[in-house]
């Protein structure tokens, strides 16, 4: 005797809207209604209030929810720091390199193209894939030439800026974010100019701003910059007219950031180098490090923290099929954000929020998230990270019932 079997149903939906029930194919045994329980659409909706959580319900009740946290890992706010300094050329350059390094942090240096093209210099480029990169040194585009480029109009600075972009992927540094020289990036159509020469966003700097509030990109619940292509840092010395000398001026800067769950930018210059402009006295940078390893921060390179942020303001979780008799055990999800996964590859951290009646104690992932595919809850909750490039995944809830 053929027997009906009711669909499961399942939404991604807002704390208000209906339940979308569906309804299984006849099915000739227990066991293949077992097996199958699908939408016949993909449902997708985000919680209201908080478009980066997804809530996931059966039957009226939440089986789990999803968000793609603010800052990786949870953390309170994130600090970028940068470094416009020709390194390799003096070994003064290196003093903060190897602070950094020392530290586990990660900085950002400059590339001025036109600079490291000489013969003369191009062991300089091997020097910085070998000895920097593989310890968190990254790289951000700094001009062809290192000049004022809201002086020169539209066509120069695309062209420069076109050319600092493929020399960077010739060399290998992957560009994808940029800082204006002297300051410059003010006019749209600098910006403008940035943007299409392929770059997702750039540094600009604000001198003397009337609160440190100003400073501060994506604080509380602002989820994007007011600009991509001007993001406000803070300009670090002690001469020449620049704002922050040493480190007790930066420390309510950083503070705040933390207040206010923000992203902040360091913009440092002659590091332990007296001799050039924007002098910054190596023991206070030593502070600055040390004070940003002791607090929740997420210490990420440029190009990691602007590709986070613009993957989680796309991202979209889909529900493609679930299983299970009762409440579903097994879902198919695609998690993507329509980004170009050859420049948005920065991994996502996502916080698994469990009903605490389902006792879910272990969740599998198939394919595997890095080389791990089992992993542990705790409390009901699972944190996990995983880059949103559509890929469809298989989560098994085990439960300690079974």
């Amino acid at each position: 005797m053929i027997k009906l079997i009711r669909g499961l149903a399942l939404a991604f939906c807002l704390g208000s809207c209906a339940e979308n029930p569906t309804k299984a194919p006849d099915s000739v045994s227990d066991m293949d209604a077992a097996r199958f329980a699908a939408s016949s659409s993909v449902v997708r909706a985000k919680l209201a209030g908080k478009p980066d959580t997804y809530v996931v319900r059966h039957g009226g009740e939440e089986v789990f929810r999803v968000e793609a946290l603010k800052w990786r890992n949870g953390h309170k706010g994130a600090v970028s720091i940068t470094y416009d300094a020709p390194w390799g050329i003096a070994s003064v350059f290196s003093l903060a390199t190897d602070a950094v390094i020392a530290r586990g942090l990660r900085m950002d240096l400059e590339i001025v193209s036109n600079s490291l093209q000489h013969f003369t210099r191009y062991p300089i480029i091997q020097r910085m894939q070998q000895e920097l990169r593989p310890h968190g040194i990254g790289f951000f585009g700094h001009g062809h030439e290192h000049i004022h480029y809201d002086w020169y109009g539209f066509k120069v600075a695309y062209e420069a800026f076109r050319t600092n972009f493929e020399l960077m992927e010739r060399w290998g540094f992957e560009p994808k974010t940029y800082a204006y020289p002297h300051w410059a990036g003010t006019l749209l159509g600098t910006q403008a100019a940035n943007r299409q020469a392929g770059f997702i966003a750039a540094r600009g700097g604000i001198r003397r701003p009337a609160t440190h509030a100003e400073y501060y990109i994506c604080p509380d619940d602002t989820h994007e910059p007011s600009n991509w292509y001007f993001l406000p840092s803070v300009i670090m010395g002690s001469k020449d007219g620049t704002d922050i000398p040493h480190h007790d001026a930066l420390k309510p800067i950083l503070d705040g950031a933390l207040n206010a769950g923000a992203w902040v930018i360091l913009t440092y210059h002659a590091i332990g180098n007296p001799e050039a402009w924007g002098y910054y006295p190596l023991p206070e940078f030593e502070r600055d490090l040390d004070y940003i390893a002791g607090r929740d921060f997420w210490n990420g390179n440029l190009d990691a923290i602007t590709a986070y942020i613009q993957e989680r303001n796309a991202l979209d979780i889909q529900i493609v099929r679930y299983f299970g008799v009762g409440v579903p055990k097994q879902f198919e999800l695609t998690i993507g954000d329509g980004l170009d996964n050859t420049l948005y590859d920065e991994p996502l951290t996502f916080e698994f929020n469990f009903n605490p009646e389902h006792r879910v104690r272990r969740v599998h992932f198939d394919p595997p998230i890095g080389e791990v595919s089992s992993f542990e809850v705790e409390a009901d909750r699972l944190r996990v990270h995983m880059v949103p490039d559509e890929r469809r995944y298989a989560l098994v809830l085990e439960r300690d019932t079974e």
